[in-house]
């Protein structure tokens, strides 16, 4: 089996679990919650996309890849980081502009995970030695991208409500 194919099954396998995960325990602990309250175990899981600062770490990555690339996926990444430990504070303490700063967080966040997926997949990145980025990518890149269609889902019905 090839590598496209194997980094594929294991993301559709482990989107399936985290959704089921989802679904049967997490969800519904969270839905009866104030909107600060459900979102905040979200955002908060999204403060270790620090890890992207690992695709600028020599020897850490394939040499090949673009250097470019690798700088904005951990730079970015790292900015969602921090965004989200900001907005994880403001949220715990109910702070006025919480949900602003959650919309912030989320379509930075989110705009970042859809502009490295296609690009890690357009750089054949799957092919080279990624060490722990490959498990990251199929593990806690998936759990970032599906907190972060929560997040969109509690902010559009929260909306809704006012």
């Amino acid at each position: 089996m090839d590598n496209f194919t194997i980094i594929n099954l294991q993301a559709l396998t482990g989107s399936i679990s985290l959704f089921l995960v989802f679904k049967w325990w997490v969800q519904p602990r969270v839905a009866h919650l104030s909107v600060q309250d459900a979102l905040l175990p979200f955002v908060f899981l999204n403060a270790f996309r620090y890890l992207g600062l690992s695709f600028m770490a020599k020897e850490q990555i394939y040499d090949g890849f673009p250097v470019d690339f690798l700088k904005i996926v951990g730079l970015w990444d790292f900015a969602v980081s921090v965004l989200a430990i900001i907005t994880a504070i403001a949220l715990k303490k109910k702070w006025r502009f919480a949900i602003p700063m959650v919309w912030i967080f989320n379509i930075f966040g989110f705009a970042d995970l859809i502009n490295a997926f296609p690009q890690f997949f357009g750089l054949k990145l799957y092919d080279h030695n990624l060490g722990f980025i490959w498990l990251m990518f199929v593990t806690y890149g998936l759990a970032a991208f599906l907190s972060h269609i929560y997040i969109f889902y509690r902010l559009l019905k929260n909306l809704k409500k006012n």
